[in-house]
């Protein structure tokens, strides 16, 4: 039995890193204990124009979900022009945005996991199989379901209108289209 349990976690990460002062980090993980951001927070952000409270926010784990909690009444979500309400629970979404004095941050959710590629190999079944696969995803576009099993054992040598990504797509296209619109438009049914 497996008892590798992937703990949630959140990354939040500047997009505008050129406006990060001498020291900063350009991103922060939290686990669900959370942490504070700001010029004396866990992840300490130092504000250049825009000031940057001591505690600006907080990242916490609350009702099984990641939230952010703004103390300064400056913060800004995706986006919005109405800051984000004090002392509320804000519920954070994967690539959601915040505006943190003049840094824009994204919200990268995650396991614990998927810091450590090996960790997350081992908790992957198809991670092997993966590493093994010769097929390409488009070449697999029409494909019968033998020719998709093709990648367990020894690689085979595509067709020539396969290894040109154009003219496969092409192909594949007109594989799909129904015959009664092939000639209401002029074009034979292939």
């Amino acid at each position: 039995m497996n008892t590798n349990v992937l703990q949630p976690g959140i990354t939040l990460a500047v997009l505008n890193p050129e406006k990060l002062l001498h020291g900063n980090e350009p991103h922060h993980r939290f686990d669900k204990a959370g942490g504070t951001v700001g010029s004396q927070g866990t992840w300490r952000l130092h504000g250049g124009k825009a000031r940057i409270l001591p505690v600006h926010c907080k990242v916490s784990w609350h009702e099984g979900h990641f939230c952010v909690i703004d103390y300064s009444g400056e913060s800004f979500m995706n986006g919005s022009d109405a800051p984000l309400l004090s002392g509320t629970h804000i519920r954070l979404r994967h690539n959601d945005s915040l505006q943190i004095g003049e840094y824009q941050v994204v919200i990268r959710l995650c396991h614990a996991s998927e810091d450590d590629p090996q960790q997350h190999a081992a908790n992957d079944p198809l991670s092997q199989l993966r590493l093994k696969q010769q097929v390409c995803p488009l070449q697999a576009l029409g494909s019968p379901a033998p020719a998709l099993l093709g990648f367990l054992g020894a690689p085979q040598a595509a067709p020539a209108d396969e290894r040109d990504p154009l003219a496969y797509l092409e192909k594949a296209a007109a594989a799909r289209v129904d015959p009664a619109i092939a000639e209401i438009f002029g074009k034979g049914a292939r």
